[in-house]
């Protein structure tokens, strides 16, 4: 079968010939019909992913929506998105029978490709993880992205009273506008925190960071007491300098957020609340196609920036 394969870290992955996986107990074997390329692939194939990864070559993709061909548990036939960390990117693919997730049959296969990692980490970390309550103000921080983009929609639909978004492009202000936010900040331009404390007053009860770094370290002069903090992303650093005496003063709560790493339940749950509002027209994305044999050019436009477009491989 064919496959996308880092053969070294760091290396632009290429399709190679591979044998399909064989199936193995607590797995079922998914013929891929769709699967969504996210940033979290990239760190997978550059050695840079917090989890546990295999030592090159191996398959990439970390989720995969696919016609299940071989099962002790799932009925054969049906369509699933999964989680697999790697291994999606491939005609073939072995996914844990727990991490499967049937897809609706009023989505189609790019749509439910489309809004699964990325899509889940705006929804839950507004939803969730983050328990936005009604009139709250809610700062994005990258919210040009993909997720930034669903986290936006998701605070307008869960009754947000005010959306701040923080975007680098004018291009990505433009956007976040469309799709429901009240203001902006512009990283670059001017006093950024000056601003940001300004666009928030009296303070964001919600922050989602996509970004980490200086913008996270510049955001808790924006935060209201007893704000929500929900670490998503770190676009824009590792690492992030932060006064203790902020967080203690401010009786701030930080909280990691990972679809990796949350209770299965709990994502499927989100996983078919997120589609309905899809299909509901309620939340949208650009979302472009493209077939499996173009995986790595798809990987090097990720890798470049997609302007806040959702890649998703595909295989007829």
């Amino acid at each position: 079968m064919k496959a996308l394969t880092v053969t070294s870290w760091g290396a632009t992955p290429s399709i190679h010939e591979v044998d399909e996986p064989r199936r193995q107990p607590g797995f079922s074997v998914l013929r891929m019909l769709a699967a969504g390329v996210n940033p979290v692939d990239l760190a997978i194939g550059s050695g840079r992913f917090y989890g546990d990864m295999p030592d090159p070559p191996f398959i990439v993709g970390a989720e995969v929506v696919g016609e299940v061909v071989e099962s002790d548990t799932v009925p054969l036939g049906t369509r699933a998105w999964g989680i697999v960390t790697t291994g999606g990117f491939a005609e073939y693919c072995s996914v844990p029978d727990g991490h499967l997730i049937p897809v609706p049959d009023d989505v189609d296969d790019t749509t439910a490709a489309a809004y699964g990692i990325a899509g889940l980490a705006g929804w839950m970390s507004v939803r969730t993880r983050g328990e936005v309550r009604e009139g709250e103000t809610v700062l994005v921080l990258g919210a040009s992205g993909v997720v930034g983009q669903v986290a936006i929609q998701t605070a307008r639909q869960s009754g947000a009273g005010r959306i701040v978004a923080v975007s680098r492009t004018k291009e990505g202000v433009e956007r976040a506008l469309g799709l429901g936010a009240d203001w902006f900040v512009a990283i670059g331009d001017g006093d950024v925190a000056t601003e940001l404390r300004d666009s928030c007053a009296p303070g964001a009860d919600l922050i989602i960071d996509m970004l980490w770094g200086p913008p996270f370290q510049m955001a808790l002069g924006a935060a209201a007491p007893r704000a929500r903090f929900i670490q998503v992303g770190n676009a824009a650093a590792t690492t992030a300098t932060v006064p203790g005496g902020s967080l203690r003063g401010g009786r701030f709560d930080v909280r990691g957020f990972s679809v990796f790493t949350e209770a299965h339940a709990d994502v499927a749950r989100s996983y078919h609340d997120l589609l309905a509002m899809v299909h509901a027209g309620a939340i949208r994305l650009a979302v472009e196609p493209l077939p499996l044999v173009e995986a790595p050019v798809a990987w090097m436009r990720q890798a470049a920036g997609t302007a806040g477009r959702k890649l998703v491989l595909v295989n007829p």
